[in-house]
């Protein structure tokens, strides 16, 4: 299942195209010929470099274009198709291409095998041709309702008279309550496919994060015996700046101002 970002990652795509096969890497390799620690790079590392051969062997193998594994589009299979065989209006377009709307969920939306259903309730619901149908039924039994009412004496609570108060339904409610139950279903499809991809976003990311940067601040300390140089390299690497190019009257500079910061609290409690 394709994630909710607006753009995926070619390692991204590459681990969601393997798992739609429900395949292990050295299966993978197997299958390919490429070698599974090679595999395991291309789905791992940010900053790889992709041979033009296996580029094509992943391509042939998952059926998929080059231009969709490095971001070039969006479709696996649908290239450059008439925009007139959508047949969608001008407003809708405009709204696709505005980068206002989450186009990938709005995919999924679409391709979700109860769309069609939902779309067709739609359809009947705004036509009104089952609504008209509706009203007239409700007619028949306010008629057999007024003509009990006039001619019959009830004593106390009846049934069948209750039973006709009930049976008149609003066409109206009716058709939004089941547009609302198939939308749901929809939805709730949809948040249990992304529920585990979410949660390790949201929860498992950040920990692994933590975890790798403390195993950076034990090994940085183990090779130059500094807990203040471990410090540094795992606060510019927070700030994206490389210390390779610091002065050494920038590292004090820096580490004198983070020294009062939560981050590095955490490390001198663990050290």
């Amino acid at each position: 299942m394709i994630g909710l970002k607006v753009e995926l990652t070619l390692q991204e795509k590459l681990r969601d195209l393997r798992a739609e096969r429900c395949l292990t890497l050295s299966e993978l390799e197997t299958q390919t010929g490429i070698p599974k620690s090679t595999l395991q790079r291309f789905e791992s590392e940010d900053d790889i470099h992709v041979g033009y051969q296996d580029v094509e062997v992943l391509t042939r193998f998952y059926g998929v274009s080059a231009d969709y594994l490095f971001g070039l589009t969006d479709n696996r299979q649908h290239r450059n198709i008439e925009i007139d065989k959508l047949r969608l209006s001008d407003e809708a377009i405009s709204e696709l291409i505005s980068g206002k709307l989450n186009t990938r969920l709005l995919s999924e939306i679409i391709a979700h095998p109860d769309f069609p259903e939902f779309l067709a309730a739609l359809e009947v619901f705004i036509s009104r041709t089952i609504s008209e149908q509706m009203e007239i039924v409700n007619k028949t039994y306010k008629v057999a309702l007024d003509t009990i009412n006039r001619q019959a004496v009830t004593v106390g609570r009846d049934e069948y008279i209750a039973g006709l108060n009930e049976a008149s339904i609003d066409p109206d409610d009716y058709f939004r309550f089941r547009l609302s139950q198939r939308f749901d279903k929809i939805a709730q499809s949809l948040y249990d496919a992304h529920k585990k991809e979410a949660l390790a976003e949201n929860g498992q990311g950040y920990l692994k994060s933590l975890f790798g940067q403390l195993e950076k601040y034990r090994a940085i300390k183990s090779d130059t015996g500094s807990a203040e140089q471990a410090k540094l390299a795992i606060l510019a690497d927070q700030m994206g700046v490389s210390m390779k190019k610091a002065t050494d009257e920038e590292k004090k500079t820096m580490l004198s101002f983070f020294s009062r910061s939560k981050f590095t609290q955490l490390f001198k409690k663990r050290k």
